[in-house]
């Protein structure tokens, strides 16, 4: 009985469609490879070509293109997540635990850069930190999903411009106290953005115990 109720918790039909793993998954990797291919950077570190550092990772002749696609698609999947389940009045967090689990996995399977670690000698990130990062932001961004209830597109979209400037935030300021984009500078993002998410949802939860004298997130 208690695996059929973690199976129904865990359920990706509770979620709409497009946001269930074996679609949302897919699609953001056949998305990835559409830009990497018809968009293509030229070959070389990134940030010799002004490009900024929060896209860049990854080493000379294509890899340099593969993380900044990979980051790109990634964080264009996570607001698209945002947006249906803002639309769709998903409440249900349960669903995304397989969507953390495959982060988790991919941050295991490519938590070394090989050469890429010590391009130009200094660490210059892997795809295992990006997926971290990227699980991260996630886990914040579904915290801050309630409060986009019963809000106009207005709201959702200044609560979405925060939520991708705070990520942005932290990234350059983690560097302050990092030498680079090392693992130490992973673990500080990502435990910042863990922390805003469960205080937005403490905050939350504070304002629902509240007495009522206006409106405050369901």
């Amino acid at each position: 009985m208690n695996r059929g109720r973690t199976y129904d918790a865990l359920s990706q039909l509770r979620l709409p469609p497009a946001l269930r793993l074996y679609v949302l998954a897919p699609a953001t990797v056949a998305a990835v490879v559409l830009a990497g291919l018809t968009l293509t950077l030229p070959p070389g570190p990134l940030c010799d070509e002004g490009m900024v550092l929060f896209l860049e990772g990854g080493c000379d002749w294509g890899a340099s293109n593969e993380f900044f696609f990979a980051k790109l698609g990634a964080l264009a999947a996570a607001n698209f997540a945002f947006v249906v389940a803002w639309r769709r009045r998903v409440s249900a967090r349960s669903p995304f635990v397989p969507h953390f689990l495959l982060l988790v996995s991919l941050a295991i399977v490519y938590r070394s850069g090989g050469r890429c670690d010590t391009y130009y000698s200094h660490p210059n990130g892997s795809f295992g930190q990006m997926a971290v990062e990227i699980a991260a932001f996630c886990f914040a961004g579904l915290w801050l999903l309630p409060w986009t209830r019963d809000r106009s597109w207005h709201a959702l979209a200044a609560l979405l411009a925060g939520w991708n400037a705070a990520h942005v935030g932290l990234f350059y300021a983690a560097l302050e106290v990092t030498p680079h984009w090392t693992w130490l500078h992973t673990a500080l993002v990502g435990a910042a953005l863990v922390a805003a998410g469960a205080l937005a949802e403490g905050l939350r939860r504070l304002l629902r115990r509240a007495p009522r004298t206006g409106a405050a997130p369901a």
